[in-house]
């Protein structure tokens, strides 16, 4: 990001308080962040600079990345591969009945996710990864050749690496005792194949939001398509709607 664009995104999301931290980052270049005050949320959320928390919260809170009109009000929501968190905040704005699980991987991210959440009782951050199996699962960063990097491109993926217990949709419903889940959002940048690809959880869900990376996983949509049978299918930018038909 440009010094100019970084100063216009910081006076968008933060204010003048955010033009000041972005200039002392830029002059001291001591690690800051940003306090920023979304239009329309209750409450602030942080944001890392040096990161990709920008492009989180621009995507999501300023360009309504998940602003599909839905023909119900969903009241249980997962969230998996939530990142900082600025999507289960949106949803729980936009469906204010509903209980949101934030799943997060990712440890640095999952700490701001749990302070930006914290003033949300519905939101449940969870520090796991979503995935084929219950038990472990390494974390590391997207190969470069993706051209794709960053705080929130990490991906996960059997071998050496940092570890962090492993969840399927399954465990998950049955722990946090969820008999369907209205929608679920995921973003979990190629692990998508693995979860979709093992067992027919999707049976127990009403609408599916998600990111395709076969970029990462070649098969990623094929798997998807292939469990998300009986769904209609929408495409906007990077995201695809699969809605139970009635």
């Amino acid at each position: 990001m440009s010094i100019r664009d970084g100063l216009k995104w910081s006076y968008g999301a933060a204010g003048i308080r955010g033009v000041l931290t972005l200039s002392a980052y830029r002059l001291v270049g001591r690690p800051k962040e940003i306090t920023a005050r979304p239009p329309g949320f209750r409450n602030p959320v942080h944001l890392r600079m040096d990161t990709t928390d920008h492009s989180a919260y621009a995507q999501v809170v300023l360009g309504r990345a998940y602003e599909f009109d839905l023909p119900f009000s969903p009241k249980s929501i997962v969230d998996a591969g939530a990142n900082i968190g600025m999507t289960s905040i949106y949803f729980t704005h936009r469906y204010p009945d509903a209980k949101v699980i934030a799943i997060e991987a990712e440890a640095s991210n999952f700490a701001v996710l749990a302070r930006n959440v914290r003033p949300y009782p519905s939101i449940i951050p969870i520090h796991a990864a979503l995935w084929s199996r219950d038990g472990e699962i390494s974390v590391y960063e997207a190969d470069p050749a993706s051209g794709v990097s960053g705080n929130w491109a990490f991906v996960t993926r059997e071998g050496p690496g940092v570890k962090v217990r492993a969840v399927t949709m399954p465990t998950l419903m049955k722990e946090l005792q969820i008999q369907a889940v209205d929608l679920v959002k995921i973003d979990i940048e190629g692990a998508e194949k693995e979860v979709f690809e093992a067992g027919d959880w999707i049976k127990s869900v009403r609408c599916l939001m998600i990111e395709l990376h076969d970029q990462f996983r070649p098969g990623c949509s094929e798997a998807v398509n292939s469990a998300a049978q009986g769904f209609s299918k929408l495409q906007r930018g990077e995201t695809t709607v699969y809605l139970r038909k009635t």
